[in-house]
């Protein structure tokens, strides 16, 4: 019961960020802003390739999940791409103002089907080092993907 619970609670997650990012990219004409209740971060990609999948392993004041950016047609994002990851207070079972963020990226070489465990080949998976910060809702936070797969990724905070 328990684990049903908790993969019923993993896939509304995912379908509500791949809802978000649908959403924010049809848009993309017009300029997101934050809500008072939301955090965003915008994940700029200036890698030498497109790539699969963005998926991150996120810990909001200990509490850990995962999520992930893919494109509904199955084509890759690109490298120039500006992504953006939005989570409310509601999301991220958060109260307060302010919210303990920690998050590692890992870049998906190739497109995969999405899964709900987030697991992919490690031959296709390439993992960021993990930042942490406090995040204040209505703000976003911004961060550039550099690199390539073969000389790897960092991840900057801008």
């Amino acid at each position: 019961m328990k684990k049903a619970l908790c993969i019923s609670i993993v896939i509304v997650i995912f379908f509500s960020l791949i809802s978000a990012f649908l959403y924010f990219r049809k848009d993309e004409c017009n300029e997101f802003t934050v809500g008072d209740d939301e955090i965003a971060l915008y994940i700029q990609l200036n890698t030498k390739e497109d790539i699969g999948l963005l998926v991150f392993d996120y810990s909001v004041n200990g509490s850990e999940q995962s999520g992930g950016i893919s494109n509904a047609d199955k084509s890759l994002l690109k490298h120039d791409e500006l992504l953006i990851h939005v989570w409310n207070k509601e999301e991220l079972n958060c109260s307060a103002d302010t919210a303990e963020l920690s998050v590692q990226f890992r870049i998906i070489t190739e497109y995969v089907e999405p899964n709900y465990e987030n697991i992919y080949p490690e031959d296709i998976t390439k993992i960021l080092d993990k930042i942490s910060f406090e995040a204040r809702f209505g703000e976003s936070y911004s961060f550039t993907i550099i690199g390539d797969n073969i000389n790897g990724y960092k991840l900057i905070r801008n």
